[in-house]
């Protein structure tokens, strides 16, 4: 979300609710052998590790400090989401914010609290509280991309289409994410931009745009990126 002044908030849902199901459906959907509290609604927030942490840098502190990561897990009703959000100033730092909040979080040890919190919980069920590296795990091929944001432009654009490729082979994040698939059913991407005023131009895979102008969302799944790249990109003029 943009807002006038071009200050806004970069937000990422991760729903791994399938996998609930997909245990129920390997027989292993009980309590006792899930370890998942029947209800839990965790927020954590970012300011208290970056204000002690000793390990990031001051523009990492300054672009991070004020987010945060939600985690909700409803046994009983098969859901687990995961919500992180980072308030930016200006949008000329959404570019940096989008491809280090991996990193930082990292570094702010968020992931040793995660696993405290969740003690009772199997490590792979939320978003991953091993987070020991500079890629996005959600994301492994976004090197492959340019995403650019500045005032009444943003915009993702495939540029290394041969690196893309290579990670579809080798790298084993984007392995994990193809044999997710195989056991959960495809994965759904959606890119939601609401940008300040009406928008005034927009393309993108599968584009819907609000009645009052303001919102446009693009949708994809894993299998059409992986089979076509350029399916990710997008570009939005407001």
């Amino acid at each position: 979300m943009i807002n006038k002044n071009n200050s806004g908030i970069y937000t990422v849902t991760v729903d791994m609710s399938k996998m609930l199901v997909l245990f129920d459906q390997m027989g292993q959907g009980n309590k006792e052998d899930l370890k998942i509290p029947e209800q839990k609604d965790t927020t954590i927030y970012f300011k208290p590790f970056a204000d002690t942490s000793t390990i990031l840098t001051a523009r990492e502190r300054e672009l991070f400090k004020e987010g945060s990561l939600r985690m909700r897990t409803d046994e009983v009703a098969k859901e687990l989401v995961v919500i992180l959000s980072f308030p930016f100033k200006h949008i000329a730092d959404l570019p940096e914010l989008k491809s280090s909040y991996f990193t930082a979080i990292n570094k702010m040890g968020v992931s040793d609290k995660l696993k405290q919190n969740e003690a009772d919980s199997e490590p792979d069920e939320g978003l991953p509280s091993d987070m020991s590296t500079d890629k996005n795990i959600l994301n492994p091929s976004q090197d492959a991309y340019a995403f650019a944001a500045a005032s009444g432009k943003i915009s993702n654009t495939l540029i290394d289409k041969e690196l893309f490729n290579n990670r579809m082979q080798n790298d084993s994040s984007m392995q994990m994410l193809q044999q997710m698939t195989m056991m959960m059913g495809d994965m759904n991407y959606k890119t939601v931009i609401v940008a300040p005023g009406k928008i005034k131009k927009y393309k993108g895979n599968q584009s819907v745009l609000s009645n009052d102008k303001k919102t446009v969302t693009f949708t994809t799944t894993l299998s059409d990126v992986l089979n076509r790249p350029e399916a990710a990109e997008y570009n939005v003029e407001y």
